[in-house]
């Protein structure tokens, strides 16, 4: 039983101390890790408005402006000089006429509002393009690593004596570690 108590001591021993030691290290609050990543992908979506209807048309002011005359085309040909007597034949090539310069609005909901102004001012098309950027955050938080381990294996074990015989069956190993 001596010899027992002999090897049973140093492990017992050990065995303590171990325990102390992983046990201080554990009441300690290890401070997690935080990775973070962070994915960013824009999307462009492309509102096609064929034709859009005007919601309101305002006349803005009138604005003299001297236009050509184009004969009509239900006219006859214009008399010739030749069946004309020359002081009856007066040649205009233009006119003053008020135009009119209106202020449209053409707008739908939210999507779009445009203003345009002119004489006959028509929007033939409109294309809205509205850029969606979405950012996406992870962060994983992984806790830090214990620095002292503590660990017990059981399985098949050889054990050689001092006086040189060997040993053998099952058993269980215990081990504490530091990780620098």
């Amino acid at each position: 039983m001596k010899g027992l108590l002999k090897y049973l001591f140093p492990f017992i021993l050990g065995f303590a101390v171990g325990f102390l030691v992983i046990g201080k290290g554990h009441r300690k609050p290890s401070e997690p890790t935080i990775i973070e990543k962070t994915d960013t992908s824009s999307t462009v979506e492309t509102i096609a408005v064929d034709k859009p209807k005007a919601k309101d048309s305002t006349v803005i002011h009138h604005v003299w402006v001297k236009l050509p005359i184009v004969p009509d085309q239900a006219d006859s040909v214009p008399p010739s000089p030749d069946s004309v007597p020359e002081q009856q034949i007066s040649y205009t090539d233009s006119v003053q006429v008020e135009v009119p310069i209106e202020r449209k609005v053409y707008q739908e909901d939210s999507v779009y509002r445009a203003v345009v102004s002119g004489y006959r001012v028509n929007l033939d098309s409109l294309l809205i393009f509205n850029t969606t950027t979405t950012v996406t955050v992870t962060q994983t938080i992984m806790p830090k690593p214990a620095k002292w381990s503590f660990g017990i294996t059981a399985g098949p074990s050889v054990l050689a004596t001092p006086s040189g015989r060997v040993h053998a069956g099952l058993g269980a190993t215990v081990g504490v570690s530091y990780k620098f």
